[in-house]
């Protein structure tokens, strides 16, 4: 798989797809890569293209195997039906998939998606035309496509696309930001936004979020208004990473009081299942993990059945710093897709779990992540000086071995290491107490 996913292997699939068109290869430069074993294994390339020496373009690449024939005979057959008589042309058209049934591998091209099959309407200005200006007349719709400018922001293959529209309105421009989805995700994360938009206003100041717009149910496109601002990054020690901690526990404080009903729940006994799904990916890959993951579920059931139930709230689901955007002091919360309600501290253990960097430069990187913790908690239990707090250390040492698993799936330089550190890290927090 390794091979059939190289640059080698992507260089020479992109000579065949451009062939004829005058557009030559520039570079290529691989984003991310996901194992998922026993079954998938999937890349993503960046394919910078040029024409003429001047024009450039840059296409995103998606290479995705099976690590059985199981698993390939599945996959084949979802992609063919998709690819089935057309052409695959990311230039001018779509790129739809292309099957390599001896290495067990496809390629397609952004914005096909096997999910999502309206993604390529989304990315259309001319049919956007229609959803964000309301026009319905062919000639006027092309014509306004010229004002409207797609950008796609974050792709996650078979997960979401994330697209920025920038409408020019003669002198002035306005941004509205669609979150395409499979399924009906969209429409449910737009019913809990409208929610906690209702919930905010009643503890000013406390909740940002996005205005929601409206969701486009052919697209499954979730519109909400563009707020301005950036991601806080990584630096644990920038004051935007301390101060996000602490608009994560005013946020999470009026998220656990807002009574935004969720039609999932998630339950330990069903996170320490996925775990023991997890343990046996491990033996695959690094023996050492599998034996420390095995010992840490041990403890967790243990822990979990001398504590009682902690109370069952709201929950974002994927609280972590990265979800703010921040401007003039002013931090937004983004993404609600993973709503649901959980105990309490669900929410808290996520967001101090990826606190801790990954691959910290120096020491200060963790001082200054557990400061920006001690601070996390120290507002949240002011906020919410009641809470139900006893299954913390469950939860925290539950994210740090998700985490331990998303390294293996990533298979970055390095993941061995970070993988059993996080690992190491959750036996510390399950029998640590929170900070005083």
């Amino acid at each position: 798989m390794d091979a059939a996913t190289s640059k080698e292997s992507v260089a020479a699939f992109m000579q065949d797809v451009l062939a004829g068109t005058g557009w030559e290869l520039g570079s290529i430069h691989r984003r991310s890569t996901r194992l998922e074993p026993p079954d998938s294994y999937w890349a993503l390339f960046n394919v910078d293209i040029n024409k003429d020496g001047e024009d450039e373009r840059t296409l995103r690449l998606v290479a995705k195997g099976a690590l059985n024939e199981v698993a390939w005979s599945r996959l084949a057959a979802r992609l063919a039906r998709d690819g089935n008589g057309k052409i695959c042309d990311p230039i001018s058209g779509i790129g739809y998939p292309c099957l390599f049934h001896e290495t067990q591998h496809a390629y397609w091209f952004y914005p096909y998606d096997p999910a999502m099959p309206k993604l390529p309407l989304a990315n259309d200005p001319v049919h956007m035309a229609s959803v964000l200006l309301g026009l319905d007349d062919p000639p006027a719709m092309a014509a306004a496509a010229n004002r409207i400018e797609v950008e796609r922001v974050r792709y996650l293959p078979e997960v979401a696309a994330i697209l920025r529209y920038t409408l020019d309105s003669g002198g002035s421009t306005s941004e509205i930001y669609g979150k395409a989805q499979p399924g009906s995700r969209g429409l449910r994360a737009y019913r809990v936004v409208q929610g906690l938009w209702a919930a905010a206003q009643r503890y000013p100041g406390l909740l940002n979020l996005p205005r929601p717009l409206g969701f486009v149910e052919e697209l499954g496109l979730l519109l909400e208004e563009g707020v301005p601002g950036r991601p806080v990054g990584g630096n644990r020690k920038k004051a935007e990473f301390m101060l996000a901690s602490l608009a994560a526990a005013d946020a999470l404080a009026v998220i656990h009081e807002s009574g935004v009903e969720a039609d999932q729940e998630i339950r330990i006994e069903y996170e320490l299942a996925r775990l023991e799904r997890v343990i046996e990916q491990f033996a695959y890959v690094l023996p050492v993990g599998h034996f420390l993951l095995k010992d840490l579920v041990t403890h967790m059931r243990e822990r979990i059945r001398r504590s009682e139930a902690e109370d069952f709230l709201p929950t974002h689901g994927d609280m972590k710093y990265d979800q703010f955007v921040y401007h003039n002091d002013r931090y937004t919360l983004l993404d609600f897709d993973y709503w649901a309600s959980a105990e309490t501290s669900y929410d808290l253990g996520k967001y101090c779990a990826y606190l801790v960097p990954s691959a910290p430069r120096d020491w200060r990187d963790s001082v200054a992540a557990e400061e920006a913790r001690t601070e996390f908690l120290r507002r949240y239990r002011e906020m919410r000086p009641h809470a139900t707090l006893q299954r913390f250390g469950v939860y925290e040492a539950l994210q740090l071995a998700l985490r331990s698993m998303a390294a293996m799936w990533s298979q970055s330089n390095g993941w061995e290491r970070t993988a059993e550190t996080f690992l190491v890290l959750a036996f510390e927090r399950l029998k640590s107490r929170l900070p005083d």
